[in-house]
């Protein structure tokens, strides 16, 4: 068995102080925690130009098979990156089949009237889409997953006494997905392998700002059948991808 990490970056921080900053840090720390693959994005494309840092991105990953890009988008509001359609051509010919949205951070919003022409996009394709708890909320969470049924939805960062609100979301959008960065509830694994099954958490570390090492004991310590571990592993986000 190996890990698949779905939640990581590289690049520079202006106010955390990262693990590691440039791509040959982050290959020597999976190697280092046994992280054999990894879902990608670069932080200047969240703290400074989402297109210029995409394509930095794509530079940097450049002959690392076992590392896929994940980009930070925009809406096609302004025309930072094109239209929809380019966009769209872009990330095909690129290899990218996951993406990050910021809407505080980068101050825009989710709803129809600035991405839904996005979304929709998206949506049909069957794009991973990576989506903060900090970022959003449940309630915007809600309307995604109903609106937009052919995405992905992967929320990180849900962490202590949120079970209740997600348990909600997870029992009616099969498209709801959770990453295991700061999944910190008690027996809390267990217990969404007991509702729903294996197929919906995936691993993840947040690096290089989060400890890797609480997602790492959450998965291996799971009282579970290894199928199970298995699928949150790696099995789940090789599917969706």
């Amino acid at each position: 068995m190996y890990l698949f990490d779905v939640n990581c970056a590289v690049g520079p921080w202006p106010t955390d102080r990262p693990l590691y900053e440039t791509v040959d840090g982050l290959l020597s720390e999976m190697g280092r925690l046994g992280i054999a693959r990894a879902l990608v994005s670069h932080n200047l494309a969240r703290s400074f130009d989402p297109p210029q840092g995409n394509q930095i991105l794509m530079d940097e990953l450049a002959g690392h098979e076992e590392l896929h890009p994940c980009w930070t988008l925009l809406p096609p509001s302004c025309g930072e990156m094109g239209t929809v359609d380019e966009l769209l051509a872009d990330m095909a010919v690129a290899g990218v089949r996951a993406v990050r949205l910021y809407p505080r951070e980068h101050t825009y919003s989710l709803d129809d009237w600035q991405c839904g022409e996005l979304l929709t996009a998206l949506s049909k394709r069957h794009y991973v889409v990576l989506l903060a708890l900090a970022e959003s909320g449940f309630s915007e969470i809600e309307r995604l997953c109903r609106t937009y049924p052919g995405l992905s939805l992967v929320i990180t960062g849900t962490g202590y006494r949120q079970l209740r609100p997600l348990y909600a979301l997870l029992s009616r959008f099969p498209n709801l997905y959770c990453d295991l960065s700061i999944f910190s509830t008690y027996l809390g694994v267990e217990d969404v392998l007991d509702h729903y099954g294996s197929g919906r958490l995936l691993f993840g570390t947040g690096l290089p700002v989060a400890d890797p090492g609480g997602p790492i004991a959450r998965l291996f310590y799971t009282d579970a059948p290894k199928p199970h571990i298995t699928a949150m592993a790696h099995g789940n986000v090789e599917r969706l991808l």
